[in-house]
């Protein structure tokens, strides 16, 4: 390391940062020249674009900063900065570290210090529209910038639990421990369509679904767009169809026909897209009205509603065989039996 690989300052960094590269140059070369020596050596690595006039006398460190933060490429720099923490995005496959290191590296560029200003231009920036007022309450509200960064942080990791639409998912049955499955295996009896079932662990993809707008009109898939593109979260209250990763196929209820073992509303797997594949998603504990809606996140206890017949998607201790447990749809939606829980397993989806 030499002061000959340090660059050159042209505006294009902070000069805070750029003169602690110098100094710690200096101190790893074992430097033991007075400040106005290094200052002078320190000159001649500052383009001429910035520092040409010779007359100029510098000699300590702090006017060296004044002198660079006086050039216009400075109040350039910050501008930029600004305008880059502006165009800060954060989405669901950002890294929450990375993106902090980030957004604290900007407002320091840009020389943003103020508390008050800090919190306006992080609120600018972050996706808390899609969340109710008490997320970003929390990071309005904070006394210090530590408080506000934890804050942050803990909206971040929340925004990525959220359950969205082509988010791959499973469910598990909180009463049973078992995952919503599905095979190419048909029943013999009833609707003669293909089974829906529990099972104690993930295997392959029959485990996993794909979350998906509903059913529209018969016939018609379910399409992405408004506000439910690929990406946007899902909301208590929203109707879903959950497509089977294994099968291709929706998860299905309607009156006609009953479960092989207890009876209740069958709970099947169907190929032709129908207004009986779409289930209401609805907080276990509360129930979140039209004006007060927010995101399913993964850590909530959920129940499908099923939306034509307004039954709870079920399952309980019934074997369909040594295996496969039942799944069916119960009239009282608020039973252990009806508890569900998400795991997002990916939000990288195919145009299924």
């Amino acid at each position: 390391m030499s002061f000959l690989s340090l660059p050159e300052y042209n505006g294009s960094c902070h000069p805070d940062d750029w003169l602690r590269n110098f100094k710690f140059v200096a101190a790893f070369l074992g430097r033991t020249a007075s400040e106005s020596e290094l200052v002078n050596l320190a000159l001649l690595k500052i383009s001429r674009s910035i520092y040409n006039d010779k007359n100029i006398q510098i000699s300590k460190f702090s006017q060296l900063i004044e002198l660079l933060k006086a050039d216009p490429s400075f109040k350039i720099f910050k501008i930029n900065s600004e305008q880059k923490l502006l165009a800060l995005r954060f989405t669901y496959l950002t890294h929450v570290q990375d993106f902090t290191i980030e957004l604290r590296q900007l407002l320091s560029d840009a020389e943003i210090f103020d508390l008050r200003l800090q919190k306006q231009f992080i609120l600018k920036i972050l996706p808390t529209k899609l969340f109710p007022d008490a997320y970003s309450l929390k990071i309005a509200e904070s006394l210090t910038i530590n408080d506000v960064f934890i804050n942050l942080n803990n909206f971040l990791l929340q925004y990525k639990r959220v359950v969205k639409y082509g988010s791959v998912i499973t469910l598990r049955h909180i009463d049973t421990g078992k995952l919503l499955s599905s095979s190419v295996e048909i029943y013999t009896g009833g609707s003669k369509q293909y089974w829906a079932y529990a099972v104690d662990r993930r295997a392959t993809d029959y485990e996993s679904w794909t979350v998906m707008p509903e059913v529209l009109q018969r016939y018609i898939p379910p399409e992405y767009g408004s506000d439910k593109e690929k990406g946007s979260p899902v909301y208590y209250g929203d109707q879903i169809t959950l497509m089977n990763n294994g099968t291709g196929q929706k998860l299905h209820s309607h009156l006609e026909f009953e479960s092989p073992i207890t009876s209740q509303q069958e709970v099947i797997c169907y190929t032709l897209n129908d207004c009986n594949d779409n289930w209401n998603v609805q907080h276990y504990i509360y129930n979140v009205d039209f004006k007060n809606k927010e995101p399913w996140n993964e850590c909530h206890d959920i129940f499908l509603l099923h939306s034509n017949t307004n039954l709870g998607l079920n399952s309980h201790n019934y074997m369909l065989n040594d295996t496969y447990q039942e799944v069916a749809c119960f009239g009282d939606k608020k039973v252990n039996t009806t508890k569900w829980r998400a795991d997002i397993l990916d939000d990288f989806v195919s145009n299924k």
